[in-house]
């Protein structure tokens, strides 16, 4: 006789290194966690390139690259143009791990680009990006209920921009209504596999990422509250599971202190690879036709190519060429040569922008390949790339304190074994163990 099979909850901390996760569970800051991790598996995870939420959480729920599930950042290009494209759950090419289940019912709440919600065998609360409330939701008869609680999908990071000590309160208040929202549902609706999202971490670091580990910022007490409370929402979906379900918990990328911004396509620009109709850009409309590369955020790099866009200039063989010299000339790009002036000494002045610029190939494997970037550029840590086509200059510091990584997320299991299987895991990993029980 087969055993029944166990539920598996999946809680996401949008945002959340691994590297400031250990670093508050060894200071007592997140004890359901660290018991969690202790007895189970706690590993550093790799994410997708770029790192940002649209294509590590669609990984993430897919179980697949993008090279196959076809997200490749919140903008996208056309079919064949040079002309933007907002992608959204719709556009998703792989089946999700509900989709995949779906004699297993599911309540999914707050995870990012699952708008608009579509049926599925359970309930569904669409996560950020959501421009209309009436179409996050299934079924829409839980709409009533979500709005007499007053319950957001985001908090308001246009008023934040202006307002710190608003999205402090935003944010925690906002982390009342969600956690309402997901025990309410944990607690009186039937499921089989139940995924809630915090993205408020996610949030806060962006503003508030150099308050982390300095507890004379006067940010540092707010940071360690939200954490507990993060920990407190942990330790309240884990008490509703028995000894033979499954606990995950994860992080869709990392996180590191955010030193200035880098302008892409102004490198670009400068490097003769790009111009444009006009002398103040604002959007791809005014690239100019004879252009060989451009930059979508955050360092994905397109070249004009006649195989791809319907008046491109590059022929098979002269991108072949481009991209070759194209990629050499971004590594060789110096702190230096784009004005930054490191306190740590001249050894530093002489490290690169960008450790490394990756091919395709070497990045995305699948049938939706002929949509990626031909490449991707990943920068020193401390130095977000950013694809605005209208920027003074190379670089530019805004008032963000924290920008993502790909080499800092995390995984935390209640199994053991799972270390061993999956030493070095990356986020397309986790469905198969979300799979392998529901």
């Amino acid at each position: 006789m087969m055993p029944p099979l166990g539920k598996v909850a999946v809680l996401g901390l949008d945002g959340v290194p691994f590297s400031l996760l250990k670093h508050f569970m060894d200071a007592g800051v997140m004890p359901r966690l660290a018991e969690t991790a202790v007895a189970g598996t706690f590993l550093r995870m790799t994410s997708t390139l770029p790192p940002i939420s649209s294509v590590a959480w669609t990984s993430f729920m897919t179980g697949r690259n993008p090279g196959e599930h076809g997200i490749f950042g919140f903008t996208d290009l056309k079919n064949d143009q040079i002309a933007l494209h907002l992608p959204s759950f719709d556009d998703i090419r792989c089946p999700t791990v509900w989709q995949l289940a779906p004699h297993r019912r599911s309540v999914v709440v707050n995870l990012p680009f699952t708008y608009p919600a579509r049926p599925l065998n359970g309930v569904l609360i669409a996560g950020f990006v959501a421009p209309l409330f009436e179409r996050a939701v299934y079924p829409d008869t839980l709409i009533p209920w979500l709005r007499s609680m007053s319950y957001r999908i985001d908090v308001d990071a246009v008023k934040a921009r202006h307002d710190r000590d608003g999205l402090v309160l935003d944010l925690f208040d906002t982390l009342n209504r969600h956690e309402e929202a997901m025990l309410t549902l944990m607690d009186h609706e039937r499921w089989d596999l139940f995924i809630a999202v915090v993205t408020g971490t996610d949030r806060l670091h962006h503003f508030f990422f150099d308050a982390a580990y300095d507890p004379a910022n006067p940010r540092h007490d707010d940071f360690i509250a939200y954490y507990r409370r993060v920990d407190s929402l942990f330790g309240r979906v884990a008490d509703r599971l028995g000894p033979a379900d499954r606990l995950i918990a994860l992080s869709d990328h990392g996180f590191t202190c955010l030193k200035t911004q880098v302008y892409l396509n102004h490198l670009l620009k400068s490097m003769g690879y790009l111009s444009f109709t006009r002398p103040s850009p604002t959007g791809l409309e005014d690239i100019h036709p004879a252009s060989r590369a451009f930059a979508l955020d955050p360092g994905r790099i397109y070249l004009n190519t006649r195989d791809r866009f319907r008046n491109g200039v590059l022929s098979a063989t002269d991108a072949r060429a481009l991209r070759t010299s194209l990629r050499n000339d971004l590594l060789a790009v110096r702190l230096m040569d784009v004005g930054i002036r490191e306190p740590a000494g001249p050894d530093r002045l002489e490290d690169r922008l960008f450790p490394e610029v990756r091919t395709a190939e070497e990045v995305y494997q699948g049938a939706c390949f002929s949509l990626a970037p031909d490449l991707v550029a990943i920068p020193r840590n401390g130095y977000d790339v950013k694809a605005a086509l209208n920027a003074p200059g190379p670089v530019m510091t805004d008032i963000f304190t924290g920008m993502h990584t790909h080499d800092d997320a995390f995984l935390i299991v209640n199994d053991p074994t799972v270390a061993e299987r999956l030493p070095e895991p990356n986020i397309t990993d986790v469905a198969a163990l979300v799979l392998e029980v529901v």
